[in-house]
């Protein structure tokens, strides 16, 4: 949710399925990737209002992976 606190580990992995910050552009999000489309990566919002964007490996900067998370109850 807007707001909450996040934990990224940026230690250099292979790219796997999971919460991810990520660089689009000029834009920093934190994404549900999934990874198993060849050449392609899927960035879905936990938001249903949103739908899922499907780029080319080359136009996404992985950041790192969302390891935590911490917000209001």
């Amino acid at each position: 949710r807007d707001g909450d606190e996040i934990l990224v580990d940026t230690t250099p992995r292979p790219l796997r399925d999971g919460v991810h910050v990520v660089r689009v552009g000029d834009v920093l999000m934190v994404k549900r990737v999934q990874a198993g489309v060849p050449d392609r990566i899927v960035l879905e919002s936990e938001n249903p209002v949103y739908r899922p964007i499907e780029l080319p490996h080359k136009d996404v900067a992985v950041i790192g992976r969302v390891v935590w998370k911490g917000g209001k109850l």
